[in-house]
């Protein structure tokens, strides 16, 4: 019984931390959806892949989201013919360099070890920026998104919505559109969210934490180890640090920095959102390339201490 509570508890736990960001994430989806246009983003966004993923590691600063929140919004981007490599920068960015895990990962080691909090921060921007280059080429024109969630959106066109029709604006109209909008998105992200949370609460309470400790004494190892926790642990990016912490004592700096740099990017919660928003080679390719290049950062992370 005790067992079954835990579980509980911690699911429960998950998924309303969860909520709040993801229903934040959905209605500036919609919010985007409603009032920009395919041709501002056209304009704004630079052709050249390294600067438009540039631009996209801002938006994850400007529009700061959580790990849950980021997935509708990069996948609005992305039905607004926003280049690939943009909306995967900014999907991998945002959780780690939004300014509230700034905040949270400067209070959790400031005081004990303040070269985290920057090597986070700059392996954060670097990676972001490196996979969305090397997804943009590797899907370049390529429809990775499984479902329509706009299929309905046409059916009425005084609204604006992804399409090539010219839509006319007015304040009742827009307001309805946004409800709607965060409603699908919401919709389309919440079910696998709780699929996600629920595998991410038994792992919490099954997974024998000792198992973690075999490893520390192996550079390698701690760092795969700590990789595979922070997939497995699903915790938010918002919190994530001060469990970063508490681990510090055990484990070395650079498997510290792998597990604070994988947790916001990607973790079980994540992936089954992602595989019922984008196709399965798609995300698999995205998976990959998350832990391959964080392993190798991390290992480089050793040479430099």
């Amino acid at each position: 019984m005790d067992v079954i509570k835990n579980i509980s508890i911690i699911f429960t736990s998950i998924f309303f931390e969860s909520l709040p960001f993801l229903l934040l994430g959905s209605l500036l989806s919609a919010i985007i959806e409603t009032y920009v246009s395919n041709e501002t983003i056209s304009k704004l966004i630079p052709k050249n892949k390294v600067l438009g993923s540039i631009v996209g590691v801002f938006l994850g600063f400007f529009l700061p989201a959580c790990d849950c929140a980021v997935i509708p919004v990069s996948k609005r981007l992305l039905k607004k013919k926003v280049p690939i490599n943009v909306a995967i920068s900014f999907m991998l960015a945002s959780p780690i360099i939004n300014p509230v895990v700034l905040l949270s990962t400067y209070n959790a080691f400031y005081r004990t070890n303040p070269k985290i909090f920057w090597y986070r921060l700059l392996f954060g921007i670097i990676i972001s920026l490196l996979i969305g280059i090397i997804m943009g080429i590797i899907f370049n024109k390529k429809e990775v998104i499984t479902n329509n969630m706009d299929e309905d959106c046409c059916h009425n066109h005084d609204e604006e919505c992804g399409c090539n029709h010219t839509h006319h604006h007015g304040l009742k109209k827009d307001t309805m559109s946004i409800c709607r909008h965060t409603a699908i998105d919401l919709f389309e992200v919440v079910k696998y969210l709780i699929f996600g949370a629920l595998i991410a609460s038994f792992v919490q309470v099954l997974l024998p934490r000792n198992i973690l400790m075999i490893f520390n004494n192996n550079q390698v190892l701690s760092i795969i180890v700590l990789m595979l926790f922070a997939y497995l642990i699903s915790l938010c990016s918002t919190s994530d640090s001060f469990v970063g912490k508490s681990l510090l004592g055990v484990f070395n700096q650079s498997s510290i920095i792998a597990y604070l740099l994988l947790g916001p990017m990607i973790d079980i919660k994540n992936t089954i959102v992602l595989l019922g928003n984008y196709k399965k080679s798609f995300v698999i390719t995205l998976i990959s390339l998350i832990f391959i290049i964080i392993f190798i950062c991390s290992l480089l992370v050793v040479k430099i201490l």
